[in-house]
């Protein structure tokens, strides 16, 4: 069970760990796919796409090149920038969560494969900004989508903080990698979208079955 109390920082992933953007990132792929010309008969899986960074998956998906990839993820924000980004919902006690978490003290980042700037509108869109002091998240241009660099970007940026006192919690296996690659103690966000055989061979230090239990 995790203890709070032992942590000073807490980076938190956004894609399927705050928020529940799923209809916002289909919609958003099937744009893309079809001003590409490609049809989707199978929607369900493009579950995959939460998470990771765009251009990774427009290439495993499509077999597209590096540089198609990115136009696709040019008519991906076509519509994820009007409708897409706030096509999603907050999970059930992340808000509660993250209030008590900010209350007893802790530091709060994101730390996002999203670019900074949507995920900047997304936390004053749900009203979350109050408790962030810092975004670590990608760029518009594609840099800095690995999650490793992520990380990296915002233990640049927080205040220096012992790594075992730097909790990462998020809903997939980048998330894990990324905060064991840097020492961190990391945590699976279980009701996002990562799945059990993904996650639990990484080890992560916690498995969290809902938001308030981080707190409880």
């Amino acid at each position: 069970m995790i203890n709070i109390d032992d942590f000073q920082a807490v980076l938190f992933d956004l894609d399927g760990t705050i928020t529940d953007p799923k209809e916002g990132i289909i919609n958003s792929v099937l744009y893309a796919a079809k001003q590409f010309g490609f049809e989707e008969n199978d929607v369900e899986s493009l579950n995959e796409f939460i998470g990771p960074p765009l251009h990774h998956s427009f290439q495993k998906r499509y077999g597209v090149n590096e540089e198609e990839s990115f136009k696709m993820v040019d008519q991906y924000r076509v519509y994820y920038s009007d409708k897409g980004i706030y096509e999603c919902y907050l999970y059930d006690g992340i808000e509660d969560a993250i209030s008590a978490l900010f209350e007893k003290g802790v530091f709060l980042s994101l730390a996002t494969s999203k670019p900074v700037f949507y995920a900047d509108k997304l936390l004053v869109h749900f009203g979350l900004d109050k408790y962030f002091s810092f975004t670590a998240g990608s760029e518009m241009d594609g840099s800095r989508t690995d999650k490793k660099d992520v990380i990296q970007f915002a233990l640049d940026h927080i205040p220096p903080f012992a790594k075992e006192e730097i909790l990462m919690i998020g809903d997939r296996e980048f998330d894990i990698l990324g905060g064991q690659y840097h020492d961190l103690k990391t945590a699976w966000a279980k009701w996002g979208y990562g799945t059990g055989d993904e996650i639990l061979v990484l080890k992560p230090d916690f498995v969290v079955e809902q938001p308030l239990k981080l707190v409880e």
